[in-house]
This record gives C-alpha cells, sequence and structure tokens, in this order.
C-alpha cells in the first residue's frame, strides 16, 4: 500500500513493530517479528532514510509519530509531482534560452523568435512593444529595487499605456516593500490603473503583451546580455499561463490586512518551498532577493511557533497542524 512512498511490506512491519513497542530494542523487535538482528537493523537504517525513526549519539531510535512522518513523505512526493509539472510547463522557456545562448541557426531563420543583443537594443524593443500594446501586458520583475534611472524611464510608457486603456499587471518581489523610492514608483502605478502584487521570488524577468508576443532573458544570471522576443502561439500561451499561476498566489501590494490567528504568511510558506527544493540559508536569501538575516529570523520565529529546530520537521509539523497544504511545498 505504502510502496509509492518507498515503504515496502516488510519495512512497514518494523516501522508499524517501533511505533507499538517505543521501548523494545533491535533484540526485542528481532525476536517479536521472528527476524535476525541484522534484517532488522537494516530496514531500521532504511527508516531513519526515509526520516520515519529518528536517533543520534548512539542512542536507540525510535519511531516519529506516523501522523507527522507520514505526512511529510506524502508532502515530498506531492512537491516532486508539483515540480515535474512545471518543469514541463517551463521546457520551452528553457529550450528557447539554450539555442539562444548557442546562436542556433534555427533562431536566426525561425520567425517567430527573434534575438535582441545588448541592454540597448533590449530596452528600445521592450519601449516598441509596451507602445504597440492594445489590450493587456503581463510582467515579472525579480527586483526588490528600481533605480531612480529605471523609474524615470519607465514612466512615459507607463502613462501611455495606461491612457490607451491597456490593462498593466504585474508582479514583484516582496522586498520592494522595503525600499521607499520604488514604493513610490509603484504606488504611483497603481494610480493610472495598474495591478501590481508581489511573491518571494520569481522564476524569470518576463513581459507578456496581448497573449501575442512575449519577452525573456536570454539568460537569467546576465539579463542585460540579451533577450527573446517570442510570437509562438504555443510558447506566448505557456508564458502567459506561467504568469496566470504566479498571478493567483501573489499577494496585492496594498494588501495590508494583518494575519490570522494560526496562518503562515506568504513568506513563510515561500520559505518552507524553498527548503523543501533544497536551497540553503544564503540561496534562499539570494532567491528572495533579502537579507541572510531575514530568512534566519523567519526560521527562528517558525521554529519557535511549531516547536522544532530540524527542517524537515518544520514542513512536517506545519502540514500537520494545518497551518499548510502539502500543495503548499510544491
Amino acid at each position: 500500500m505504502l510502496n509509492s512512498l518507498g515503504i515496502d511490506p516488510e519495512i512497514q512491519q518494523v516501522y508499524l513493530a517501533m511505533v507499538d513497542e517505543p521501548e523494545a530494542g533491535v533484540p526485542e523487535l528481532a525476536t517479536s517479528l521472528g527476524r535476525d538482528e541484522g534484517w532488522v537493523r537494516t530496514a531500521m537504517n532504511r527508516l531513519a532514510e526515509l526520516s520515519l525513526v529518528a536517533g543520534s549519539d548512539g542512542a536507540p531510535m525510535i519511531a516519529i509519530d506516523p501522523e507527522i512522518a507520514l505526512a511529510a513523505l506524502l508532502a515530498r512526493q506531492q512537491a516532486e509531482l508539483a515540480q515535474r509539472q512545471r518543469d514541463v510547463e517551463e521546457s520551452r522557456l528553457g529550450i528557447a534560452q539554450l539555442l539562444a545562448s548557442h546562436g542556433g541557426r534555427k533562431i536566426g531563420s525561425d520567425p517567430e523568435v527573434e534575438r535582441l543583443l545588448g541592454s540597448g537594443v533590449v530596452r528600445a524593443r521592450i519601449a516598441a512593444l509596451a507602445a504597440e500594446g492594445q489590450e493587456e501586458t503581463l510582467s515579472f520583475s525579480p527586483t526588490g529595487r528600481l533605480s531612480t534611472t529605471a523609474i524615470e524611464a519607465a514612466r512615459p510608457a507607463t502613462q501611455d499605456a495606461a491612457r490607451r486603456g491597456v490593462r498593466l499587471r504585474s508582479i514583484y518581489l516582496d522586498s520592494v516593500r522595503n525600499d521607499d523610492v520604488t514604493m513610490a514608483y509603484l504606488r504611483w502605478q497603481m494610480e493610472l490603473g495598474a495591478e501590481i502584487r508581489t511573491l518571494p521570488s520569481l522564476p524569470v524577468r518576463l513581459l507578456v503583451i496581448d497573449q501575442t508576443r512575449a519577452l525573456i532573458p536570454i539568460s537569467n544570471a546576465h539579463c542585460g546580455a540579451g533577450a527573446l522576443v517570442l510570437s509562438g502561439e504555443v510558447i506566448v500561451k505557456a508564458l502567459a499561463a506561467l504568469f496566470a499561476g504566479h498571478w493567483k498566489e501573489a499577494k496585492p501590494l496594498g494588501d495590508r490586512r494583518p494575519r490570522k490567528e494560526g496562518v503562515l504568511s506568504l513568506q513563510e510558506k515561500h520559505i518552507l518551498r524553498l527548503w523543501a527544493h533544497g536551497h540553503t540559508d544564503a540561496s534562499a536569501a539570494r532567491r528572495m532577493e533579502v537579507s541572510i538575516r531575514t530568512v534566519r529570523r523567519l526560521s527562528d520565529n517558525l521554529s519557535e511557533r511549531l516547536g522544532t529546530h530540524s527542517r524537515f520537521q518544520l514542513g512536517a509539523l506545519a502540514i500537520a497542524n494545518g497551518y499548510i497544504d502539502p500543495d503548499d511545498l510544491a
């Protein structure tokens, strides 16, 4: 029944025996199960790999509460499935960037892919695309701070689009809330009718115009190196769907509603997700454009609220206590 979680019937037998007899050691378990001690130790080592039992410094292994341990295993499996689904959703984006970085002939000859090299060329093309938009502009802006130069350069296009009745929807990083200059600019946009939300992190810089054309960087690590303008129907709709999924999760910029008792913030849910995917504190801080101190403060707060210091148990207890759904770790 639990094979899909990596728990075969024999290992399950040992785990249930440890749950039923928490004081039993290897000899007692071997006698109870009719097995030799070596077999029991092998099974217990496998249970430890699955984080179903715990023990350290020579102390006997004990079974972790099934409600917590099995919920965590299920959450991990659901997270892996959701990650594979996102990988498929974003595969076309990755393929386009890979081909562009290698200068493939298909990029040069494909009328649905326009390659731009140099930050000046990219800025000019963005301005032209914005001027051509008639219905809606969608954008990911994975930054926590905009320079005064960038803000002033963007104002005319924003005003023009708003005047023409174009719907403007943008997602920035949560960390923009800590920068007064950027916040003033975003509030100005909202006064013009723009809709702005934030998330702890974003997968890529993105611009979608009227769901007919999209612009993405050739490289996430070096956005100034160049960009691709994509007009293929399938990939543009896939990128628009990527935006829609993040938009649904994102928090409106002006949302200052108090947090409900027993509910994790979006930032706390996101840090749990990053840890579940193997991020260190340092890489999580870079992804969210916050300080390492902020990440450690989140860790301390979550540990105190949930009564644990293990990153694995943080996720398991958050699920078991109903603070988050397993899908929140996806």
